[in-house]
């Protein structure tokens, strides 16, 4: 995939207040100082479609590399119905239902499961930016978020097949 340079010169303003909410956002909720360098890993604009396999993104984590995300809801010219962001957290883990209407952002911390809602009608656009705050601390708890998040992921497995009747299993720190 390539950059189109004329789309990321006029996409550079919001990208900005991008980058200036989340790093607003993220050294509130992890100390001033915490964003040492912060790097847009990765930023795409994804499109839901009431169709089979289009309408939605089911449960997942963004990547081990991802210190946290940005979900920006972008204008559409075929309004939509449903959609929206689903954040899961804790334990016992709770369930955080947000609306995104346009123009709402939403910030996710590391290794938090979320998901993109079903549209049932319209056109639903998403401005979505996985970020890097270059902190060696915040790596380091990263990385054991994501051993919490996989060992919870292996008991919440074993309790689906039968195999495990332990409640309260292991589960990542979070914010949402």
């Amino acid at each position: 995939v390539s950059v189109d340079p004329a789309l990321l010169e006029l996409c550079q303003p919001l990208l900005a207040q991008c980058n200036a909410a989340f790093t607003a956002w993220y050294e509130q909720l992890h100390g001033a100082g915490s964003v040492k360098d912060l790097v847009r890993l990765q930023s795409f604009i994804t499109r839901y479609r009431p169709f089979p396999n289009e309408n939605s993104l089911l449960r997942h984590i963004d990547g081990a590399h991802v210190d946290g995300s940005a979900i920006l809801a972008l204008p559409t010219d075929s309004p939509f119905t449903g959609g929206g962001v689903t954040v899961w957290e804790g334990t016992p883990e709770l369930t955080y239902k947000y609306p995104m209407d346009p123009g709402d952002l939403c910030l996710l911390d590391n290794y938090v499961w979320h998901q993109g809602n079903p549209i049932t009608a319209g056109e639903r656009w998403s401005l979505v930016i996985f970020y890097a705050v270059s902190n060696k601390t915040a790596q380091t708890s990263n990385t054991q978020r994501l051993l919490q998040t996989m060992k919870r992921a292996a008991l919440d497995k074993q309790k689906e097949q039968g195999e495990l009747e332990v409640e309260g299993a292991v589960t990542a720190t979070a914010t949402a």
